[in-house]
């Protein structure tokens, strides 16, 4: 079997997103403690700070992604989630699309995901446009 792709349905049967659910659960180390990779650390401080509306704090985090990681998805998938979140729906749908464009590119991504992210991008769109 092979490994899903981190915005594909996770494998436990849990109805959600690989990312947000197996793969980020800490993973044991040759000790037996638990560790996140920074990239994960990174990824789910947006996630948190943008539920508790902290815009600035998740920009910043979202900008360090986008530079420190820019091989993997996180840094766009997470902007277009905080622009959303801030209501500017123009700059959320870019972000949708770039992220679609990364995906379409990259490994471990089926065509499930980048139409999600067509789709939203496209939602946002139309809802910025009224």
């Amino acid at each position: 079997m092979k490994k899903p792709g981190r915005n594909e349905p996770c494998p436990c049967g849990s109805g959600k997103k690989y990312k947000k659910c197996c793969l980020n659960a800490p993973k044991p180390s040759a000790g037996g403690t638990f560790v996140y990779t920074d990239l994960d650390i990174l990824s789910n401080q947006v996630h948190e700070l943008i539920k508790q509306k902290k815009y600035d704090g998740a920009k910043e985090v979202c900008r360090k992604l986008l530079e420190q990681y820019p091989e993997q998805i996180d840094g766009l998938h997470r902007s277009a989630e905080l622009f959303e979140a801030m209501e500017d729906y123009d700059r959320a749908a870019t972000f949708y699309n770039l992220t679609a464009e990364f995906a379409e590119k990259a490994d471990g991504f089926e065509q499930k995901s980048v139409e999600y992210f067509r789709n939203k991008a496209e939602q946002l769109a139309d809802i910025g446009k009224q």
